[in-house]
């Protein structure tokens, strides 16, 4: 008769074996008879456990994973938003004589979408003071202007802004004609700045569509600044529109620009026949 043979542990390996019990046990050996072949094999399944030892930062004598009453600690909300403001713009313009064609047109008819779907005019906000964190402009505050109405042949229209605090005073206005045909605008109120008083912008100007001439158009507020004096916020934009308006001299005309132009009036003198004759021009070039 065949005796079971035993393994025989010394004590110094039995301990050795106990402290890597934390984590892995001993594989498990399971002998099977397979079924073809009569072949004996050994299939070998490991078994893990947790340990016992605490992890760092966990309590002592909790699971780890379990949830333990007042250790989450609630944050306090945060007080630094940014209070708000909403301002109203009130926009008036005298829509064009429209022709036949842009009445039957897909340009009307895209031109009608846009009043439908609130997007008329493009309005930006300008700030007249620089961000003083960077340096340089603040950020313009951008809304659409939808249908409100219209009177005595004049379109209303209304778009609502949410200004900041920090975002100081209105220097000026960008304007955008998101339509396909140039239109007339009169002028532009802002309702809710500080003060209570509404700022009217003036600005009696045709606004060509975006689709010829990109550029946004730009209305400052009726106060008037010495050129040193000029509000940092509003210095490039005026510099840009000084130069828009001289223009350069070169190249084609188109039927959206804005240069004035300057030509001597002589009708006294005969520059044609001859340049003796041609008179000096008083007060400069």
């Amino acid at each position: 008769m065949l005796k079971p043979a035993f393994q025989v542990y010394s004590e110094a390996a039995h301990h050795h074996h106990r402290r890597r019990q934390d984590t892995l046990l001993r594989p498990l050996a399971i002998t099977k008879h397979f079924i073809h072949g009569g072949l004996i094999g050994r299939v070998v399944l490991p078994c893990f456990r947790h340990s016992t030892t605490p992890a760092k930062g966990q309590r002592k004598g909790v699971p780890p994973g379990r949830f333990v009453p007042g250790s989450i600690r609630a944050a306090a909300p945060s007080t630094t938003a940014e209070s708000t403001m909403i301002v109203k713009a009130v926009v008036t313009v005298t829509p064009p004589t429209s022709g036949a064609f842009y009445e039957i047109g897909l340009n009307r008819a895209f031109d009608d979408i846009s009043d439908l779907l609130g997007k008329t005019l493009l309005l930006e906000l300008v700030s007249s003071h620089l961000d003083p964190s960077t340096g340089r402009e603040k950020q313009t505050i951008k809304g659409y202007a939808r249908k409100a109405g219209h009177a005595d042949k004049e379109q209303k229209y209304e778009c609502e802004f949410k200004v900041g605090e920090d975002f100081g005073e209105v220097g000026a206005i960008l304007v955008e004609n998101e339509h396909h045909k140039e239109m007339h605008l009169k002028e532009v109120v802002l309702h809710g700045l500080p003060g209570g008083s509404p700022l009217t912008l003036s600005c009696s100007s045709w606004i060509c569509s975006k689709f010829d001439n990109p550029r946004k158009r730009v209305f400052f507020t009726n106060k008037s600044y010495l050129p040193s004096e000029t509000p940092e916020g509003l210095k490039r934009l005026r510099e840009e529109e000084l130069k828009e308006l001289r223009g350069n001299g070169q190249g084609e005309r188109k039927t959206y620009d804005r240069v004035y132009d300057y030509d001597v009036y002589n009708d006294i003198g005969d520059p044609d026949s001859s340049q003796d004759k041609k008179r000096p021009v008083l007060g400069g070039n």
